[in-house]
């Protein structure tokens, strides 16, 4: 498992000091858990009154239809917030499960105390409340990338789409996919023996190389 971020990492505790994390964490009732791979951190249903923190690992936030099929909504790496647009409703009811996409470990929070002041009135308390609305804002543009991407009408274009966002957050041609095959077709609303032949194809064409999660972008 990759190296777990400290509380002094997590965006949601920017602008505080370590000494500040300590003792605030016992005012918004913060408390860690680790997860294994595919184990359920929230039901579909279930109340949510807590917002978790990836510290390590990933979080995919998926949808099941009717029928069992699978819909890979949303992943959350280290640093991202989870659980945060349920919490927050007078309807506490989660209309998503969440998932561990790997060996995870996770800061849980609860909403409640975080976005109300502290009755000893922490100096630093604002500054939490101040970075979680910083944060949902960071996870309303990821939504519209998400609409951008699966609003292309081809699976080619999505995963274009797809490579070339990772393509200007990496800062290279050669970009490294946070999402195993199976999880990025879910992602795409494709199934994974249709996206293997479009990305041999797309490789056919001269359009991309891969390795494994590893893709480089040719033209």
């Amino acid at each position: 498992m990759k190296k777990s971020l400290s509380y002094e990492e997590v965006p949601l505790f920017d602008r505080l000091t370590a000494s500040e994390i300590r003792k605030v964490l016992p005012c918004i009732g913060g408390y860690q858990k680790s997860f294994h791979k595919g184990e359920i951190l929230i039901l579909d249903e279930e109340n949510v009154h807590h917002i978790g923190v990836v510290l390590s690992g990933s979080v995919h936030m998926v949808k099941e239809d009717l029928q069992g099929s699978r819909s890979l909504l949303a992943f959350m790496q280290p640093g991202d917030l989870f659980g945060e647009t349920f919490a927050v409703q007078s309807d506490a009811a989660s209309r998503v499960s969440f998932l561990a996409g790997e060996e995870t470990t996770v800061l849980f929070a609860a909403v409640a105390k975080v976005i109300h002041t502290c009755p000893h009135m922490c100096p630093f308390h604002m500054r939490i409340s101040e970075n979680l609305f910083h944060l949902l804002g960071q996870k309303n543009l990821r939504l519209i990338e998400k609409i951008e991407i699966c609003s292309r009408p081809t699976l080619r274009g999505k995963l274009m789409a797809y490579l070339r966002i990772l393509q200007e957050k990496q800062h290279s041609d050669y970009v490294v996919s946070p999402l195993t095959r199976t999880a990025l077709a879910e992602y795409l609303c494709s199934n994974r023996s249709a996206m293997t032949r479009e990305l041999a194809a797309m490789r056919n064409d001269g359009l991309i190389d891969y390795d494994g999660s590893c893709y480089r972008i040719l033209r």
